[in-house]
């Protein structure tokens, strides 16, 4: 079985995600495009934009074992272990983003929160990490890559602790709705082949980004909890390595940043 390394441990409690090459075979890549394709065949999905689908899982079997059928979940599971990871909902996300499209991000969100600020009416809809494999090269700058703000998911649990875990209500999951803003370090895209693989924490900063490349975008997205989530989602926010165990006790140890 495929393992994390160390070093990828760290990087995940640094940066709040890692990118791991080459784990999807092609015959799984191949039956999920062939899924896709047949399911989006109104005109609208080939104009240029960003689109994002979010089927059931039971209609896209294909798309559902990019991640069961693949080393893919048992990677994600060896960053919560002992703990297990499950489906945080009965959706899957497949983003396409058409060229050209030119669009420039002028902030991050949190997932899971309703989109206009206003009073708390229900906690977010958080869960541990998502899972999200590439359908399409995603090499350059602008060819539809998912932007992150690294080590954002630490500085939104120093923000959670010094003004409560409903403060992103407020301003509807967006960083750019803060008042004041939150400071962060400078954006970068997530970049990588078809195949790979990013795992990322929820509280990783993050947003869309353009696509000027010659070729449409495609990615599937899984948000993925260990059982429990709902019931203790305060805790995971005031401490982000509440369902890590991995990572702290690499933390404890000495070998990690955070």
């Amino acid at each position: 079985m495929a393992q994390l390394t160390d070093e990828q441990v760290r990087t995940f409690a640094r940066d709040g995600y890692i990118v791991l090459r080459n784990v999807v075979p092609e015959p799984l890549l191949a039956a999920a495009d062939n899924e896709i394709d047949h399911a989006t065949t109104d005109e609208g999905w080939s104009r240029p934009g960003n689109r994002a689908w979010f089927p059931v899982r039971r209609q896209v079997p294909r798309c559902d074992a990019l991640l069961r059928d693949s080393p893919a979940f048992a990677l994600a599971e060896q960053l919560v272990s002992p703990n297990v990871l499950d489906y945080a909902n009965n959706h899957i996300q497949v983003a396409i983003t058409v060229p050209p499209w030119p669009y420039v991000t002028g902030g991050y969100h949190l997932d899971g929160y309703d989109g206009d600020p206003g009073p708390p009416r229900s906690p977010p809809r958080s869960f541990t990490m998502v899972a999200a494999v590439l359908l399409t090269d995603q090499r350059g700058v602008a060819a539809g890559n998912l932007w992150v703000w690294p080590g954002s998911h630490l500085s939104h649990q120093e923000l959670f602790r010094d003004q409560g875990t409903w403060v992103f209500h407020r301003a509807g999951g967006r960083s750019s709705l803060l008042d004041p803003p939150l400071t962060l370090s400078s954006p970068v895209p997530v970049t990588g082949n078809r195949g790979d693989v990013l795992l990322a924490h929820y509280l990783l900063g993050h947003a869309k980004g353009g696509n000027t490349a010659e070729h449409v975008r495609r990615t599937v997205y899984f948000r993925l909890a260990v059982p429990g989530h709902a019931e203790r989602w305060e805790r995971t926010f005031l401490d982000a390595w509440t369902e890590y165990p991995p990572i702290q006790r690499m933390l404890r140890d000495g070998y990690g940043q955070a």
